[in-house]
């Protein structure tokens, strides 16, 4: 074999050819180079869509997809703990998959981390030029980066979004459900191994790899705060709710902490097994020395609650359509003797297209008696809380579903009013006011409800709960009903 020797030549010669073997020649100033692909504003608006394009909604939505409501304000800045999540409004998939350095800013994206045949992915993908490293003797093979895992299925997710929207939104539930999976959360920081592997996450024998990694702060709850996450074995975007374990002896003497890591496994144990359009649907469990975690489907726009913030109060029948989705949910719970209990604007979540999902259950409850008074536990927030709930403090008898009820009015109450129920008390006053003389919240003087919404408002706030409309009868009051030319284009029609 030739052996080629390297004679470097002058380190400050500015025509040397320093240590190559042969200096390649230099690019023209023209040349054949590729074109640079810029992309606008307004090619963005033309592709974004994909995961948009759920089934309609029965009485809500018409069979045809909705247009798109005017876009959230989004300002852009060089901040990256916050940066695309500055506001309260989550972007689109779409927009994240474009958008990977904002929304995993820690992370070496281009890092080769993931093996190349994990699951979910395409079958040939050890073999595109993109992978990087050959199997040898198969004790090597090939390993994908984060942005080419999110590439590979962002191009899936189009084709097979174009093809048929309603097989796209199945494939998507079934990709992502991560129940009885191992979890391995995968990090590029050279500071630490390329992935961290939890054992002690639920297990049952040989189980498929759940590898994911955790992206900017999407939110912050009473009960954790949820991160963006991607599921690099799919590479599906999803959302992870954390909360910290308590380590040190003080920590564990927290009462506040170890009621937040409580809280977590309740509501990890209570919703696993939920399936609704309108209910966030959770993904999966993980709990480690660090942290406890819950796995959600990733949800696109606001709650309700920031949207009330940034537009103002809805129109009747965008009210109208949000109410009734937010019933088929709380019916949904209930027949599976489930109470939320923290029914407000805020735990709403709705995305782009007008679809509603309940969130945070943080304090839902699993009972065997969904219409008797066996809850005596002050759980909720107080300006959403029925009167029997601050009346079970002082115990003078329980409560059950129509609590959640109660909750529902006030939602109503604050898409109708764009002001929370009690604005001009504060928190005990209300309380006060519940327990020695229930009523439901005033309306504003200036505001006049129809004959049948005003009926609507007296089924959700009857004083004796027993006289309170289910979620059921109320799905099928009059006042909910919608012309049928309507669909949701913005929040203010």
């Amino acid at each position: 074999m030739q052996e080629h020797r390297i004679k470097p030549e002058s380190p400050i010669s500015p025509t040397g050819s320093g240590l190559w073997i042969v200096k390649p020649q230099p690019l023209s100033p023209g040349g054949n180079r590729p074109k640079l692909a810029v992309s606008t504003a307004s090619d963005e608006s033309r592709t974004l869509g994909p995961l948009n394009n759920y089934p309609p909604i029965p009485t809500v939505l018409p069979p045809h997809y909705p247009p798109q409501p005017r876009p959230p304000r989004r300002h852009i800045k060089n901040d990256h703990r916050s940066g695309i999540f500055e506001d309260e409004n989550r972007p689109n998939p779409e927009e994240l998959y474009e958008r990977l350095e904002d929304a995993f800013p820690s992370h070496d994206l281009d890092k080769p981390v993931i093996e190349a045949n994990s699951g979910g992915t395409s079958p040939t993908a050890a073999e595109d030029p993109m992978t990087i490293g050959r199997g040898i003797d198969g004790l090597a093979r090939g390993k994908k980066s984060i942005r080419y895992v999110a590439e590979e299925h962002k191009r899936r997710i189009d084709r097979t979004s174009r093809a048929d929207a309603a097989s796209f939104n199945v494939m998507r539930k079934r990709s992502t459900k991560l129940w009885g999976s191992r979890v391995e959360e995968v990090t590029t920081d050279a500071r630490h191994h390329l992935s961290r592997v939890h054992p002690d996450s639920p297990s049952g024998g040989p189980r498929p790899i759940f590898k994911w990694v955790r992206g900017e702060l999407i939110g912050k709850g009473t009960y954790g705060r949820v991160y963006l996450a991607l599921n690099v074995t799919t590479g599906d975007m999803i959302a992870v709710k954390q909360v910290e374990m308590p380590r040190s002896q003080s920590e564990r003497n927290d009462s506040r902490q170890t009621n937040l890591v409580q809280a977590l496994k309740m509501e990890s144990e209570t919703l696993k097994d939920l399936d609704h359009p309108n209910i966030v649907t959770y993904l999966g469990f993980e709990e480690t020395p660090d942290f406890l975690s819950i796995f959600l489907e990733y949800v696109p726009g606001g709650s309700v609650g920031s949207c009330l913030r940034e537009y103002g109060k809805f129109g009747e029948d965008v009210t109208k359509s949000f109410t009734a989705q937010i019933l088929a949910g709380l019916e949904y719970l209930h027949s599976k003797n489930i109470l939320h209990r923290d029914l407000k604007a805020d735990n709403i979540l709705v995305e782009n297209n007008g679809t509603c999902k309940i969130s945070d259950f943080g304090i839902s409850k699993r009972t065997t008696e969904l219409n008797g008074a066996a809850h005596t536990a002050m759980q909720g927030t107080v300006f959403w809380m029925a009167p029997e709930v601050i009346s079970a403090r002082a115990g003078l008898r329980g409560y059950n579903s129509k609590a959640d009820i109660w909750s529902v009015g006030c939602v109503v109450y604050e898409m109708l009013t764009g002001k929370r129920p009690w604005s001009d008390y504060e928190e005990v006053a209300v309380m006060l006011r519940l327990y020695q003389q229930p009523e439901s919240p005033p309306l504003p003087a200036d505001f006049v409800l129809s004959d049948l919404g005003n009926d609507f408002k007296e089924r959700c706030f009857a004083v004796d709960p027993d006289k309170r409309a289910t979620a059921a009868e109320l799905r099928e009051h009059r006042y909910l009903a919608l012309p049928e030319d309507w669909f949701f284009t913005d929040f203010c029609k």
